[in-house]
C-alpha cells in the first residue's frame, strides 16, 4: 500500500500547479489588456513603412531588361510610345499598350484597347483588375511581376 504522506504530497504538487496555472491566465490576460497600444504603435510604424516602400513592377521575362525594376506612382502607362512610364522595345506591343494605377491604397491594371491584349496570371483582361503581390502582367514577350 501507498503511505499517505504520497497522497498529502500529490494533493500539495497539483495545488501549486493549479497556483502556476491561474497565475499564467491572470499574466496572459493583462497582457493583452495591455499590450493594444504598443501593438498600435507598432502597426502605425509598419504602415509608415509600408507607405515609403512603394510598389513595383519587375521584369521577369523580356528581350531586355531583364530584372529591371520600375517603381509604381499613381499612375503608369506602359508601351511603345516615346511618352510611357515603362517604354517596351516589343513589337507585340501596342504604343500605348497598358495603365496601371492606384486606387486608394490598392494598384489596378487594365488594356488600353491594345491589339494582342493584356494578360494577368495567364487570363486575359478586358477590364481594370485589381493587383496582388505576386501577380504576372503579360504585355507582349514582356512578363511583369508585381512585387509590394
Amino acid at each position: 500500500m501507498i503511505p499517505n504522506i504520497v497522497f498529502i504530497a500529490l494533493k500539495y504538487f497539483f495545488l501549486v500547479l493549479l497556483y502556476v496555472f491561474i497565475i499564467l491566465v491572470i499574466r496572459a490576460i493583462y497582457k493583452d489588456a495591455r499590450a493594444p497600444g504598443a501593438d498600435n504603435a507598432a502597426q502605425r510604424g509598419a504602415r509608415r513603412k509600408k507607405r515609403e516602400f512603394k510598389p513595383q513592377l519587375v521584369v521577369l521575362a523580356a528581350d531586355r531588361n531583364l530584372g529591371a525594376r520600375y517603381r509604381l506612382s499613381d499612375e503608369l502607362v506602359i508601351g511603345r510610345a516615346e511618352g510611357s512610364g515603362i517604354l517596351l522595345d516589343d513589337t507585340y506591343a501596342s504604343q500605348q499598350h497598358a495603365r496601371v494605377f492606384s486606387q486608394g491604397e490598392s494598384f489596378f491594371v487594365e488594356d488600353l484597347g491594345s491589339t494582342n491584349g493584356t494578360y494577368v496570371n495567364g487570363r486575359k483582361i478586358s477590364y481594370a483588375l485589381e493587383l496582388r503581390p505576386g501577380d504576372r502582367i503579360k504585355i507582349g514577350k514582356t512578363v511583369f511581376e508585381y512585387c509590394v
